[in-house]
């Protein structure tokens, strides 16, 4: 008997024996001999060999994540009058597994390579990842396990939707394995995935207005990019006789479901940002990633969604962030029913591309009689709802914000004196200050 990939003999318990089980756990699991040497003469473990058994399983078991138990075996075996320990792995399923001190860095992932022991490189780490996972990024192991939710358990807060770690486990966010997936990633404060946003002078991108890139939880960036896109979204009020009619640029409905599905329907294994370029004649949204394999652009237009990140969507449906699927797209263009341009969806070679006209372009080079004002939020909240009260949920669909953004709005408004507060049963209701 001679070492090979799934063969390995050690003369003595040391830091290699670990090593080694992790290795074979790793990768297509194998035998290793405590008590051999390389040439395998037999040496054999002095002492208690009981006692041998149990440190072995124990420190081995306490020091990997997650729990290896299953997939290795100890037996003791005496072989001329000396006892050795026979550790038999199988290959794990829930790889890669890690020495929990160190995590999901070379230092903690151990692989076999012929008849060696090394350490995985960065780059084989997340191939064993996605092999694993079977090509659902959204449910695969995350590599970074040091997640906080801060701004996550303040968004299920505000919607009165437990966020617990029960919660965390049916919603996706932990694994069978115990282990934060790639979904808790995005959601978490660690989220390395942003968006970038650019407001560019004229139809081309030769000189910037203001550009931006937001960063953190998915909810965080949803909450602060929508934001800013409202700042640059102008309302042009045009009066007709006594009354004042209001049009932004974009339809709030359209820029709101542009974006959301640009993070909905992105493929995350594609490094790089969700891009947005707004131009004085149109908004841009690309996301990474292009359509779904079987979905046309007639489907598409007629509400079939195939969700490539299926549990973000089941997420982002129950807190009330989409309102059902397969309603984003045709609720773009239902925004545009009585406009003569149209919203455009082009190939897009790896990519998702959807282009907003900007409804006023054309005023802008024309002699209007109409009076023309550019409104902030506050100005439309206090248009909107002058003698009636009404809820942050009111003001998030008149102004095409989250619920969250909307109430930072409100609240904002009420310290302000603009607006007065009262609580009724478990909901806030704002009125317009007489004053």
């Amino acid at each position: 008997m001679i070492e090979k990939q799934d063969v390995e003999f050690k003369r003595e318990y040391n830091d290699k024996v670990n090593k080694t089980i992790l290795a074979f756990l790793n990768t297509d699991g194998g035998t290793l001999y405590l008590g051999l040497a390389d040439d395998s003469a037999i040496y054999g473990l002095d002492g208690d060999i009981d006692e041998w058994y149990r440190k072995t399983v124990n420190n081995f078991r306490d020091s990997v994540t997650p729990d290896p138990t299953a997939y290795f075996n100890v037996e003791p075996e005496q072989r001329e009058g000396k006892w050795i320990l026979k550790i038999i792995v199988e290959r794990g399923a829930a790889i890669p597994y890690c020495f929990t001190k160190y995590g999901l860095v070379p230092e903690g992932v151990w692989i076999r390579v012929g008849s060696n022991t090394v350490t995985a490189t960065r780059e084989h780490i997340r191939q064993m990842i996605k092999d694993n996972g079977m090509g659902q990024f959204i449910l695969e192991l995350s590599i970074e396990q040091n997640l906080t939710f801060d701004y996550a358990d303040k968004i299920f807060a505000d919607k009165e939707v437990s966020f617990g770690e029960q919660q965390k486990r049916t919603l996706g966010l932990i694994r069978p394995d115990g282990r934060y997936s790639n979904l808790a990633l995005i959601l978490s404060d660690q989220c390395p995935y942003t968006t970038k946003a650019a407001i560019f002078e004229g139809l081309t991108k030769e000189k910037f207005k203001d550009r931006k890139e937001f960063t953190g939880s998915l909810f965080k960036q949803i909450d602060e990019v929508l934001a800013y896109l409202n700042v640059y979204n102008r309302v042009r009020g045009t009066f007709e006789g006594a009354y004042r009619i209001d049009h932004p640029d974009y339809p709030n409905v359209s820029l709101r479901e542009a974006y959301l599905n640009s993070l909905i329907h992105r493929d995350y294994y594609i490094d790089g940002s969700v891009l947005i370029s707004m131009f004085d004649d149109r908004l841009e949204f690309m996301s990474l990633g292009g359509i779904m394999p079987g979905v046309t652009y007639s489907l598409m237009l007629a509400g079939v969604s195939v969700t490539r990140n299926e549990k973000l969507a089941q997420i982002l449906y129950r807190l009330n962030i989409i309102e059902a699927y397969g309603t984003g797209i045709p609720r773009i263009f239902g925004a545009y029913e009585h406009s003569a341009i149209k919203p455009e969806i082009p190939i897009v070679d790896g990519g998702f591309l959807i282009k907003l006209p900007n409804l006023n372009y054309e005023l802008d080079g024309t002699e209007e009689k109409e009076q023309i004002l550019t409104l902030t939020n506050e100005q439309r909240v206090l248009g909107a709802f002058p003698e009636r009260g009404f809820t942050k949920e009111d003001a998030a669909e008149e102004l095409g914000l989250t619920v969250s953004g909307a109430y930072k709005l409100l609240r904002r408004m009420n310290e302000q004196g603009l607006l007065t507060a009262r609580k009724e049963s478990k909901q806030w209701i704002y009125s317009v200050s007489k004053q």
